[in-house]
């Protein structure tokens, strides 16, 4: 009996030794994680330099802080949560690469994209600065360093107001190597609130054209996208682009068509801007039926991934 109660004691001491010396461990383990965290130094933030059209001054920009006034100036505060966090992202891919391609971000909606300054958000929005201030900081902070990348390369990922139905192919737009596929697109608002029209008269048409009267009759779309823009169009022997001609007359998208009448041409035309990448009315429509922001990106981007470049 004697024996057995050492042999209990001795395997109660060498138990107890036991867990006393993995404790001990596992406390100095911690204890050099938490110092080797303390040592190492913070994240630089990303920095842009972003060119203000208006006076033609530049200022360096952390991206994050940056990336509050882009959202302000290209997307409504109102909108849901996600359709923010979704252009969020589509923003920061777009002013970081257009940074590291170009060396700098303007603020002209027609050559990067919207910004808004602090002054202009509360001028904006007035007593609700606050509140949208800090929706948009959210948006910012939820998504924060993640972008839009094929094979670890961050690309520009462009977007639009309105696709007018289905978006369209990057390559049929601009030409070159520029992949972002078409995709049908049924959250926008309805084909019927997306229509515009604008009457121009014969004389003023052909002047701009720089074609006569008579050679107007001659205008014809020689060739139309998958998603049905106009590529191309000629009048006699002159020809456009399709963004070209959108550009020239001042049409909201080269989703268009044209009736002749003895006065002039009306010209009515579906959606809002180049179609390419995501639609913003889309998304906010995906949003509102439950979408978060990383489906939303994957609808209207299906060829690039969302993460963190090195």
């Amino acid at each position: 009996m004697a024996r057995r109660s050492v042999r209990r004691g001795a395997a109660w001491f060498l138990l107890i030794l036991t867990a006393l010396t993995a404790a001990a461990w596992y406390l100095h383990g911690r204890a050099q994680v938490a110092q080797t965290a303390a040592e190492l130094p913070e994240k630089a933030p990303r920095l842009i330099t972003l060119r203000h059209t208006a006076d033609g001054t530049a200022e360096q920009l952390p991206l994050e802080e940056a990336l509050v006034g882009f959202l302000a100036g290209e997307m409504a505060a109102e909108a849901p949560e996600a359709a923010l966090q979704a252009q969020t992202v589509a923003a920061r891919s777009y002013v970081y690469a257009r940074n590291l391609s170009a060396g700098e971000v303007c603020d002209d909606s027609a050559h990067c994209l919207a910004y808004l300054s602090e002054e202009a958000r509360r001028e904006r929005w007035g007593r609700h600065f606050a509140e949208y201030e800090e929706k948009m900081r959210a948006a910012v902070d939820a998504t924060a360093d993640l972008m839009l990348l094929a094979d670890g390369e961050v690309q520009a990922a462009y977007f639009h107001a309105v696709c007018g139905g289905m978006t369209e192919n990057a390559a049929d737009c601009w030409g070159g190597g520029v992949q972002t596929a078409a995709v049908p697109c049924f959250w926008d608002g309805g084909a019927a609130g997306n229509i515009s029209a604008c009457f121009w008269p014969k004389a003023e048409l052909a002047a701009k054209l720089g074609v006569t009267e008579e050679e107007l009759a001659l205008l014809t779309v020689r060739a139309r996208s998958v998603s049905g823009r106009v590529q191309r169009l000629s009048c006699g022997t002159k020809s456009w682009r399709g963004s070209d001609f959108r550009s020239l007359l001042g049409l909201r998208s080269t989703d268009f068509n044209w009736l002749a009448t003895a006065e002039g041409y009306w010209f009515t035309v579906q959606g809002y801007g180049h179609g390419v990448g995501m639609c913003q009315a889309g998304a906010i429509g995906l949003a509102e039926r439950g979408s978060d922001f990383r489906e939303i990106l994957a609808y209207y981007y299906p060829e690039l991934t969302l993460g963190s470049p090195e």
